[in-house]
Parts: C-alpha cells; sequence; structure tokens
C-alpha cells in the first residue's frame, strides 16, 4: 500500500464537473408533485446496499424533471440519504440515468474520472471503518443527519486507477450475480402471483379465522449470542419475503412449541407505523420463532391448502396495513381484526396442485436468495482485505470464480 494515496472524499470530488450536492428541498418539490408515471425519484427509503431499490420509487413530471434539472443522477454518482442510516449508500447504475436525486438525499459527483473510478469510491465508502466514520461525525441527538461538509471530509485511501478499477471489478463481478439472482426471483414471485390470480377466478373467499390453527403473537424473547433459537423482528418482514440478516437467537426455553415457526406460516408485522401489516410467508425448515411484535397465522391444512391461504393473505397486504389502531407511534394490529378478514382461495379440487406449484416457485426464490447471501458475505469479507492491501486483486478474483 506504499503507493495509496490518503484523501478525503471531497477532494477526489473537486475536480470540474464534480462536487458534492444537496438534493431539492420541499420548499422545491412538494409531496403534491408526485405523479403516477414520470421520472423516478431516489429517496432515502431507496437506497439498498450500494444499489438503488426502486420499489415504491416516487415520480416526477416531466415538468418538474426540467425544473430540477441540476439533480439529474448520472451514472457513476453516488446518493446518500440526509437522515436517519447516513452511512448507507447507493452507487448510481446505467439503468438509473437520468433519475432525479430526491428530497432528503445527497449527491456525490466525481468529476475526473481519468484518476478516480467511482465504483472504487463507492466500495470504498462501504468500509466498516468508512461508514462508522461518518456515523460519528453526522450531527443530531435523536436523528443522525448528514451534510455535504461532513461528506466532504470522510478520509480515503485510494491506489492506482488500474488497481482500483481491478478491485472494482473484482467486487462488481459478486454484485452483479446477487442482481441477476433478484431479477430472477422478482420474475419467479410476479409469475407466483399471476398463477394464483388465475387459480382464484373459479375459486370462493373464506374468512381467515374459519381456516386458521394458529393466529397469535410471538414472545417475548430472552436473547442469547449463540445456541439458541432464531427469532425474527419486524425489520425481518419487507417486500413480502424474510431477510434473516436483522435476525437474533433467542433462549430455547423462552419459546413455546406453538409458537416455533412451521413451514408455510404467514408472519404479520403487527405494531409501528411504517412496518406494520408487511406480510411474507415462512418457507424454511431452521427452529425459529418471531418475537411480541409479529403475528403468525398458521393455517389448518385439514380445511384449506396453507400455500394457495398464505398466498390469499399476501394479497390484501394493503388491506391489512389499513386496520392500524392506536395514538401515534403506538399503532397495533389486533388479532380480531386480523382474523376477520376475507381471502380469495381457490376451488378446493384445485387447491393441492396450485399450491404445489407456488411453493416450487417460493422454493426458487428462496434458494436464489440464500444464494446471494453467501455472494454478499463474500464481497464483505474480500472488501477490507483488497481496501487494505491485505490480499492482491489475483487472490480476490480466485475467491470470486469460486463462488460466482
Amino acid at each position: 500500500m506504499h503507493n495509496w494515496e490518503r484523501i478525503t472524499l471531497g477532494v477526489i470530488c473537486e475536480s470540474s464537473g464534480g462536487g458534492i450536492q444537496t438534493g431539492p428541498f420541499g420548499s422545491q418539490l412538494h409531496a403534491s408533485d408526485y405523479v403516477q408515471d414520470g421520472t423516478p425519484s431516489v429517496m432515502p427509503q431507496n437506497i439498498g446496499d450500494n444499489r438503488i431499490d426502486p420499489t415504491g420509487i416516487a415520480r416526477v413530471s416531466a415538468s418538474d424533471i426540467a425544473r430540477l434539472s441540476r439533480y439529474t443522477l448520472r451514472a457513476g454518482d453516488i446518493v446518500y440519504s440526509r437522515r436517519g442510516d447516513v452511512e448507507r449508500r447507493a452507487l448510481v447504475r446505467t439503468e438509473n440515468e437520468g433519475w432525479l436525486c430526491g428530497t432528503g438525499c445527497l449527491r456525490v459527483r466525481i468529476g475526473d474520472q481519468s484518476r478516480y473510478d467511482s465504483r472504487f469510491v463507492s466500495y470504498a465508502l462501504g468500509l466498516p471503518e468508512s461508514r462508522k466514520w461518518i456515523k460519528r461525525h453526522a450531527v443530531g441527538a435523536t436523528m443522525l443527519n448528514l451534510n455535504t461538509s461532513i461528506l466532504s471530509a470522510v478520509p480515503l485511501l485510494v491506489p492506482s486507477l488500474s488497481e482500483q478499477r481491478a478491485i472494482a471489478e473484482a467486487l462488481e463481478a459478486l454484485d452483479n450475480k446477487i442482481a441477476a439472482n433478484e431479477k430472477v426471483s422478482s420474475i419467479s414471485q410476479e409469475l407466483a402471483r399471476s398463477i394464483f390470480a388465475r387459480a382464484t377466478r373459479l375459486g370462493g373467499k373464506a374468512t381467515i379465522r374459519s381456516i386458521v390453527k394458529l393466529v397469535a403473537r410471538g414472545i417475548t424473547p430472552k436473547y442469547v449470542e449463540s445456541d439458541g433459537v432464531v427469532v425474527l423482528n419486524q425489520k425481518c418482514v419487507r417486500d413480502q419475503r424474510i431477510n434473516l440478516t436483522p435476525s437474533r437467537m433467542t433462549q430455547e426455553s423462552s419459546v413455546r412449541t406453538e409458537k416455533l415457526l412451521r413451514r408455510d406460516d404467514v408472519l404479520v408485522n403487527s405494531t409501528g407505523a411504517g412496518t406494520l401489516g408487511r406480510i411474507a410467508r415462512w418457507a424454511q425448515d431452521i427452529r425459529a420463532t418471531v418475537d411480541s411484535h409479529i403475528t403468525i397465522v398458521r393455517f389448518d391444512s385439514d380445511l384449506v391448502d396453507p400455500v394457495c391461504a398464505g398466498f390469499g393473505l399476501l394479497q390484501i397486504e394493503k388491506e391489512v396495513e389499513g386496520l392500524a389502531e392506536g395514538s401515534t407511534g403506538q399503532t397495533e394490529l389486533r388479532r380480531d381484526l386480523l382474523a376477520g378478514l376475507e381471502i380469495d382461495v381457490p376451488d378446493k379440487a384445485q387447491q393441492g396442485a396450485v399450491g404445489a406449484e407456488l411453493s416450487a416457485l417460493d422454493e426458487l426464490s428462496l434458494g436464489l436468495q440464500q444464494e446471494s447471501d453467501r455472494l454478499a458475505a463474500a464481497r464483505d469479507e474480500l472488501l477490507p482485505l483488497l481496501m487494505s492491501g491485505k490480499i492482491c486483486v489475483r487472490e480476490a478474483e480466485k475467491a470470486v470464480e469460486g463462488v460466482v
């Protein structure tokens, strides 16, 4: 690392055409300005793991894009949230070019591409020490806030341009495979929704309470570091999928048998503004449970195919979100309200075949997700080793070949 340059992000961005810029403020872009069809506007919730997540993205009209053209994104820009999870960033890729850096975000643009590779810079900003540095220097007592001055001061170590590109390409191979898996998984989920919709045209409706064995909140965990039962929290349920990364472990003795998750259980986030109403099916065989902020819905296989019923519940997620009760910040979803909802189910004679087809598509999505988790773990392990010079790019490429 003797030829690596110690530099700040601000210096990297200060050349012609570069810079760190705040997105439009609320006075420039009001909630009423968003439209159904238009140019996507990247908001803090769209900033994923070095990628822009287009799920639920806001859109603005052509006239607003023209008015706010100075905030347009280019491939190679890096987007940060100004508040909250300020250490997260997303690299703007070719498919995101022309989108808007939205309200609540910061845009990082590297001007001199003959010296700095924006992909490398984004990976360097994802190093644990870079993320910790940003959180430590962000301001705000109750919620962290990020500004251009703080981002400008982030310290980085940068090698020659050829090394930057080589490191970025090695890491990007893993990210590209993750993105490909995500695309196939999304197609699989869309196909499953289509199959279910077609199957229910000749079916009927059923009240949830009439076809369940269990509708119950989870446990109050007694957390342990290891040798326990996996316990899911509300962060684990999003976009109708289960993400085990935010889960923890609880003592085996704190879990009643009925609250150990079983394949084809449905999990419903049941407290808290913003997360209440999110639903996902449980399709794994590991020993796990949920905390008291999640409701377990377990369908009776003697009365209905659990897979079909689970998909029926997924289809009414928006309706479930509307069942919240309680004062601001204390929203609750009562079990009796959830149990009283009606769901679409296929004709009884078709349920077995439809459920098997839906389950196979779920298995495909789960397998892709698990592979992506392994790829992300490999990337996160390689990242600090490459950035510290502990391993060379050639060694990293061999490691990548083994998992891609």
